[in-house]
């Protein structure tokens, strides 16, 4: 027990000592360590303009998913040019990370920002892991997919859908 009330009390000074070094992060206890609570968004395809700041065009995009969250930051990366810059957007809490990100999907349907992506602000590690993810599933669906094909052509008459990770009769 005391072990225990040292290594909490170690904890504790560590995160003081973080939030004293970078006060705009928020930070948390996880297990054993101190990490980063990431409460930052990255917005893909957002329109620079010159008659409106980023921080207009994040309330509008958020106006329009029915959200009013407290922004702490935006921030524009990259080199002003030919592509669209993706935007950082420091919100305050998690849950109004949730929050827009449950929502977001409904930028499809909107003329304005259709070509707008919202995705959740990753450290390199993470979208190293997610790359290799979304690369395992497409080798996966692939492989899914020249089986379905080859049952259509063995059995035309049928219906046949990949569902779960396999070929299934539709009836």
């Amino acid at each position: 027990k005391a072990d225990e009330r040292a290594v909490n009390g170690a904890l504790r000074a560590k995160l003081r000592e973080k939030i004293e070094l970078e006060p705009e992060k928020v930070w948390r206890i996880r297990g054993n360590s101190v990490v980063e609570d990431r409460t930052s968004l990255m917005v893909y395809g957002l329109q620079e303009t010159t008659d409106c700041t980023d921080q207009d065009s994040i309330k509008s995009l958020f106006s329009h998913l029915d959200e009013a969250p407290v922004v702490s930051k935006v921030e524009r990366f990259g080199k002003a040019g030919e592509q669209v810059r993706p935007v950082r957007v420091v919100l305050s809490t998690k849950e109004a990370v949730r929050n827009v990100l449950g929502k977001s999907a409904r930028l499809k349907e909107s003329e304005v920002f259709q070509t707008v992506i919202i995705k959740r602000d990753m450290t390199a590690d993470k979208k190293a892991d997610s790359r290799a993810l979304v690369a395992k599933l497409r080798e996966k669906s692939g492989a899914l997919r020249a089986k379905l094909r080859e049952k259509i052509e063995l059995e035309p008459e049928k219906v046949l859908r990949i569902r779960r990770g396999s070929v299934i009769e539709i009836e």
